[in-house]
């Protein structure tokens, strides 16, 4: 009977985190599409590369950061690279890999997006939680996914 009862206090607990992060993203996706023209999955390729070590990441880096297969990463990095946001460069230690970088446009661009989605991070999750409540969430998921074995197969 315990077992019942954690699985079920488990999957009500999967559902609201599920529900709350699609809205969210959703909220947020759609903000930076209107006001912005650009796709929430692009921002956040973007993001990663800004806030990259020497502001440069491997393509298979990128792609394991992301919430998107490979290809689909690697379909992404394509397209921004034609709209000229990112560019690849060879790996100075790596003459076979190469990485990826943002350019001048891209840099802009990404402070643009950056401001519409700091912004709406705020009103969507600042202005709704209380500093405690945040760092509390910040621990308990922390604790869902900083554990052994929490890394998803690839």
């Amino acid at each position: 009977m315990a077992i019942e009862l954690r699985t079920t206090e488990a999957s009500a607990t999967w559902r609201a985190l599920i529900t709350a992060f699609s809205r969210l993203e959703g909220i947020l996706a759609a903000e930076m599409k209107a006001e912005t023209g650009m796709a929430l999955e692009r921002y956040g390729i973007l993001l990663m590369l800004a806030q990259a070590e020497d502001g440069a990441m491997r393509p298979s880096d990128l792609a394991e950061a992301l919430p998107i297969t490979r290809s689909g990463t690697t379909r992404l990095v394509d397209r921004l690279e034609q709209d000229g946001l990112v560019e690849r460069r060879s790996c100075e230690s790596d003459r076979r890999g190469n990485l990826i970088l943002l350019t001048r446009k891209g840099r802009e661009i990404f402070r643009e997006a950056g401001r519409v989605h700091l912004r709406g991070i705020n009103e969507h999750i600042g202005s709704q939680l209380t500093n405690d409540e945040m760092d509390e969430l910040r621990r308990l998921l922390a604790k869902l996914t900083d554990s052994p074995g929490r890394t998803p197969p690839r």
